[in-house]
């Protein structure tokens, strides 16, 4: 017994080593994910967060971006990945984006060597677009009678600093006298299957509250679906982009005239408040 054990910690030690010099892995550094989109998808604007990454088709799992992904293997390989995103902005609900086609490259691994990838993705090919840009004053928002404060445009010439993507964009202030602004689609959109959301950039320093416009066995409802908590912070502006799941909005289920909604009011104890809007998408399959 006392000759066998010397023996069979060598062996050990040799195993370890042998697996340790076999695991050694490269590394995928991903710092982002950006889009290449046209403007009659709706412009180039994102808020990926999430890659799902894979190998050769061997996962890699699910990695919170900028990323460092340790791989296995050596050599050419195939590097897939897909764009995620967290759903209606909440920190805890990620998903896959089901309207960016997954972006793929041969990328040569090495040990212990690092790779950096800038994955672009566009949106499939099946995907349908309605949007408002607020390029022109006619946009497909209307201001309803009980706001009390006007939607203005914002362009280059004159607010180059408070533009997302450099284009014009919309947007109002409130104060005492014009506390109280709701905008609303006329468009009764049509019932779809599948997937369907909402994208929108904005900057605001109130709640805005993105809602639902249909009518039920009759009657008109105005349903609240997601509160925009505000964006701005000590030292100013700042822009945020919201990917919103309308998916069950959109199905069969006895509902008409479906249109959408952004309403917001001055809070108590707040004397003033700015809301930019940009890029409103409603992106879905062709119902």
């Amino acid at each position: 017994m006392t000759r066998t054990l010397p023996v069979l910690v060598c062996l050990c030690l040799a195993l370890a080593a042998c697996r340790k010099t076999e695991d050694v892995p490269a590394y995928l550094v991903i710092p982002a994910i950006n889009v290449d989109a046209t403007m009659a998808e709706g412009g180039s604007t994102s808020k990926i967060t999430e890659a799902w990454v894979s190998v050769d088709n061997r996962s890699l799992g699910v990695w919170e971006l900028p990323a460092r992904i340790p791989a296995l293997g050596t050599g050419t390989s195939t590097v897939s990945v897909t764009a995620g995103i967290k759903r209606n902005g909440t920190f805890d609900d990620r998903l896959r984006y089901p309207f960016y086609e997954t972006w793929s490259s041969s990328v040569e691994l090495v040990e212990e060597g690092s790779v950096e990838l800038a994955p672009v993705v566009v949106y499939a090919e099946e995907a349908n677009f309605w949007w408002e840009g607020f390029e022109d004053v006619g946009n497909k928002f209307n201001v309803s009678e009980d706001s009390d404060t006007t939607l203005v445009l914002y362009t280059p010439n004159s607010d180059p600093d408070l533009l997302v993507d450099g284009s014009t964009c919309a947007g109002f202030v409130l104060e005492p006298g014009r506390t109280q602004m709701s905008l609303y689609t006329d468009e009764d959109f049509s019932s779809s299957s599948g997937p369907a959301f909402v994208e929108l950039d904005y900057s605001t320093d109130v709640t805005l509250t993105i809602g639902l416009l249909y009518n039920s066995s009759g009657v008109n409802v105005a349903e609240a679906w997601v509160v925009l908590l505000p964006t701005t912070d000590p030292g100013g502006l700042r822009w945020n982009k919201v990917y919103i799941d309308v998916s069950a909005f959109f199905e069969p289920t006895g509902i008409s005239q479906r249109d959408f909604y952004i309403a917001t009011a001055l809070p108590l104890g707040q004397t003033s408040g700015r809301v930019l809007l940009d890029n409103f998408k409603l992106v879905r399959r062709d119902p």
